[in-house]
């Protein structure tokens, strides 16, 4: 059995969303607490840098309403390229329809606007802390 740890790396995240005032506030706010931040300004930008290397993220944040590629449309989309990451809905009054559509597709969490982003730096510092575990776990 192996005793010696993986190292810890922050996560990797690309957010998602048209609503640019509200990314940058996101990215400054998970890079304050130490994640690797990318983002984009529609579905299909976010689609394209996951494309060209899916492995790279290990996490998107994407909003519900965006040009070009809906949040549904890019989660789709992003796993259909090897995308294996974990998904957090950050987006308006999601229908019932649309939040069972996100279940279906294993979203980690769906998280409603306008949230408090202590409720977003949670989650992902949970997902952080899974991810750990089982690296260290697959690792042993």
């Amino acid at each position: 059995m192996k005793t010696q740890k993986r190292h810890r790396q922050p996560l990797h995240i690309i957010c998602a969303d048209d609503n640019q005032e509200l990314v940058e506030l996101v990215a400054e706010s998970l890079q304050f607490y130490g994640y690797r931040v990318e983002w984009a300004f529609d579905g299909e930008e976010a689609l394209k840098t996951i494309a060209a290397e899916p492995e790279k993220f290990d996490l998107l944040i994407t909003d519900m309403e965006m040009p070009r590629l809906d949040g549904y449309g890019l989660v789709v989309q992003a796993q259909a390229v090897g995308f294996c990451g974990k998904v957090i809905v950050f987006a308006g009054a999601l229908s019932a329809d649309d939040r069972d559509r996100f279940g279906a597709l294993s979203v980690e969490a769906i998280i409603d606007k306008p949230a408090n982003h202590r409720q977003l730096i949670g989650v992902v510092a949970r997902l952080q802390t899974e991810l750990w575990e089982q690296a260290n776990a697959d690792a042993a």
